[in-house]
């Protein structure tokens, strides 16, 4: 996944007019009373005290903010997209193609940056503990009907782009998030579970804060409702600029956070208002799972034992070690989507744990040539629940020619797959699935 997590690396977000795509048409810009550029400061600081007010927590200090023109956005976004992932960004795709996630993509790096260039106008970045905004972007769009609700509407736009950043910095006050995102390098489950949390608080604010800003009579328009339709837009891609030629993955990717986070934030705050909210700083969420189902947070999770979790132990002779990772149920009902399997999303809720190794040849193999193998295992709810997900899985890595491009096994409620090891290597004992786990296997209540 496209990673968010080390130091002197801003977060990469969808700005609020691609959150508004259901209520944006292109027009001509509306005047607004002075430039971004020129207010700057103030309107950060305006914006920081509409977050404190709606969400009802202190905002310590000031967010300092700097203009980023968009003449130097691709650039920007170009270097800052691939400096913290786990791998240089070629073997990094590698992995993910071989693993099934999608097939090589020509310029994937390229056509990722351009399509995150389109969905940012603005981002906080929690290293430099600053807001950048890129003013054109801003300026290009507007709120259709704004003019009629007596409102500018490059303003209104502004607003609501801040008021999400904004919410962002308060997070960061209150969450520390640099070492926290450092703390999952080795784990895309879990980034991707803390940027559902952080964007899902922060869209829904985004909507409070809107609220603020319009007459009585309009505030109808802006409720639950039409939350819940923009985000059912974002979930069906139809407001991702700059998409064309990016595998649906990754676009997909880019957009759990925002329309599984909502929904997440949505269900706390209906419960008991910010305040229960507010409850969940002190253990925000760890996995997609709970993202996914809100209902079960105080459900049992099984992991795999240390035996059965790959390492550095499961790279084969010849091969190094690349990275290590965790999917997690979202990244796995992706590949079972793509195998497909006509109840992904219920397969994938199967899911308990699931550790992969990826690993690469010490040796080069030529020019072009980017082989990456693996390991990955998981634990499903049930033996029943493994069998049902290694045939699916079985689908995606079937060849034409008959063969597999990686082998599915169970043992019990677990499920292994692996690509590019030796079977001599493979029957090692210490490298295969133990034996069915006792009823002492490690549990975490969520």
């Amino acid at each position: 996944m496209i990673r968010e997590r080390g130091a002197g690396r801003p977060s990469l977000r969808l700005p609020a007019f691609a959150l508004l795509a259901a209520l944006l048409v292109p027009v001509a810009p509306a005047a607004a009373e002075r430039p971004i550029a020129e207010r700057l400061p103030e309107a950060v600081a305006a914006a920081q005290k509409l977050v404190e007010r709606v969400r009802g927590v202190p905002f310590p200090g000031t967010v300092a903010s700097a203009i980023l023109h968009e003449k130097d956005l691709a650039r920007v976004l170009a270097r800052k997209l691939v400096e913290d992932l786990p791998a240089p960004f070629p073997r990094y795709a590698a992995s993910l193609a071989a693993a099934g996630f999608f097939d090589p993509e020509p310029g994937l790096e390229q056509k990722l940056t351009a399509l995150y260039a389109r969905q940012v106008a603005g981002f906080y970045d929690p290293a430099e503990k600053k807001f950048f905004i890129v003013p054109e972007r801003t300026a290009e769009t507007a709120v259709a009907g704004a003019p009629a609700l007596g409102l500018s509407a490059e303003t209104l736009l502004e607003d609501t782009l801040l008021a999400h950043e904004l919410t962002h910095a308060l997070q960061d006050r209150r969450l520390d998030l640099v070492p926290r995102l450092k703390a999952l390098q080795d784990s895309s489950d879990g980034l991707l579970a803390l940027e559902a949390f952080l964007e899902g608080e922060a869209t829904v604010v985004m909507m409070d804060a809107l609220l603020t800003r319009l007459p009585d009579e309009a505030k109808t328009l802006f409720g639950e409702e039409t939350l819940a339709t923009m985000m059912s837009g974002l979930a069906k891609g139809a407001a991702v600029e700059g998409a064309e030629g990016v595998p649906p993955f990754f676009v997909k990717e880019m957009l759990f956070p925002y329309v599984g986070g909502t929904a997440w934030i949505q269900a706390r705050k209906k419960t008991g208002g910010w305040p229960a909210v507010d409850a969940t700083y002190a253990r925000p969420p760890r996995t997609t799972s709970e993202i996914l189902h809100p209902e079960r947070a105080s459900a049992a999770h099984v992991f795999l034992n240390a035996g059965d979790r790959p390492s550095s132990a499961s790279v084969p002779p010849g091969m190094r070690l690349l990275y290590e990772d965790t999917f997690g149920e979202w990244m796995l009902g992706t590949l079972l989507e793509r195998a497909g399997a006509t109840n992904a999303a219920a397969l994938a809720a199967e899911w308990q744990d699931d550790r992969v190794v990826f690993f690469e040849p010490k040796e080069s193999l030529g020019a072009g040539t980017l082989p990456v193998g693996f390991v990955w295992r998981l634990r499903a709810t049930s033996p029943a629940a493994a069998k049902r997900i290694a045939t699916a899985l079985e689908s995606l890595y079937a060849r034409p020619d008959g063969r597999f491009a990686a082998t599915v096994t169970t043992v019990a409620d677990r499920v292994e797959v692996v690509r590019g090891r030796t079977a001599a290597h493979a029957s090692a004992p210490e490298r295969t699935l133990s034996s069915p786990l006792s009823a002492s296997a490690p549990r975490e209540g969520k």
